[in-house]
């Protein structure tokens, strides 16, 4: 991160002397390397002044006493998303003069949707989040917060999926067939004929919308 020189407060890494195009492809080679197979890692750092720092922590405590929330839930693409506030790193004695918000998340699809997502369905929680980092333009229009999440993107040093050719979707419904076919037909060998159609009919209608 370089310095502002207007508020002399920390951001995100601009063009400076490079060109345009320099920049686009140095973030879409980040995207890339945040990749594996169908999930995507997504880890940004925000500063923000320390006074606003005892908010941003209410409101994250807030956020973990409730629980997940609902709307992103139901985004079946989302792995995880993640937000804490970082005073130092590991090895520092002393606080830095900033506070950092970190995201840290895991999805599967597009980046770009992926963001878009949040600026339209939570424009709200994410302006309460991130509203104090410095050159946080709004959640609404989208393409302003994509540019400042993709400005504030790291590119990780080892990116790890255990299934890459599967997505959080397809791998909770091979999950959910699994324990159904392991509590269904336990013990095959001892049903009969006509016991074992039934189970087997049964089976299938009960996860036909997973396979």
């Amino acid at each position: 991160m370089r310095s502002r020189q207007d508020s002399g407060a920390p951001a995100p890494a601009g063009p400076g002397t490079q060109g345009v195009h320099e920049v686009q492809e140095a973030q879409l080679d980040i995207i890339a390397a945040n990749r594996a197979g169908k999930a995507t890692g997504l880890t940004t750092f925000t500063p923000l002044p320390r006074r606003w720092s005892p908010l941003v922590r209410a409101v994250l405590r807030l956020k973990t006493w409730s629980g997940p929330d609902k709307t992103l839930r139901r985004l079946s693409f989302i792995h995880v998303a993640h937000w804490v506030m970082v005073d130092r790193f590991p090895g520092e004695t002393q606080r830095r003069r900033y506070s950092y918000l970190l995201f840290v998340s895991n999805f599967n699809g597009s980046w770009l949707d992926y963001i878009d997502v949040f600026s339209r369905t939570v424009p709200q929680k994410m302006a309460l989040l991130w509203g104090s980092s410095f050159g946080f333009p709004g959640a609404m229009p989208p393409r302003p917060f994509t540019d400042y999440i993709r400005g504030n993107d790291w590119q990780l040093a080892h990116y790890f999926s255990a299934y890459p050719g599967a997505t959080a979707t397809e791998i909770a419904s091979a999950l959910r067939v699994r324990d159904k076919f392991e509590s269904g037909l336990a013990r095959p060998q001892e049903l009969d004929d006509v016991q074992l159609v039934r189970v087997w009919r049964a089976l299938l209608a009960d996860t036909q919308r997973d396979l």
